[in-house]
């Protein structure tokens, strides 16, 4: 609960001063659950784009890059961000652990639903 309360209030200030996040923001302050090791691998988050103050119209959206919880690709991700900002909607690129680094389902999904909550808060 502490952390979507952060994550609302750190995204609700952005955007009202117009300002751009883009530093990735873990999506489990305390380890995620069945982390594998402390490396970046092991570490979900999501990375908020947000669109010009003047043309954002509120929504937001979580994109998953890549496929088959095999690889990610983060061109996708940035590339699919910055086009729904231009239809004003901010995105929020989801980094999950992978099943080539060892996780094996249910871990993705977990991250997933993790980022759904977090942006919904």
């Amino acid at each position: 609960m502490r952390t979507s309360f952060a994550l609302a209030v750190l995204l609700s200030s952005s955007i009202l001063l117009g300002a751009e996040v883009k530093d990735p923001i873990p999506l489990w302050p305390n380890g995620a659950p069945g982390a594998l090791g402390k490396e970046d691998k092991d570490i979900p988050t999501i990375t908020p784009y947000l669109p010009e103050p003047d043309t954002a119209t509120g929504g937001a959206l979580v994109v998953c890059p890549g496929g088959g919880y095999g690889g990610l690709a983060q061109h996708e991700g940035r590339d699919y961000a910055l086009w729904l900002n231009q239809h004003g909607l901010t995105a929020f690129v989801l980094k999950y652990r992978l099943g080539s680094n060892g996780y094996r389902h249910p871990a993705m999904l977990n991250d997933a639903a993790r980022a759904m909550r977090l942006v919904r808060a």
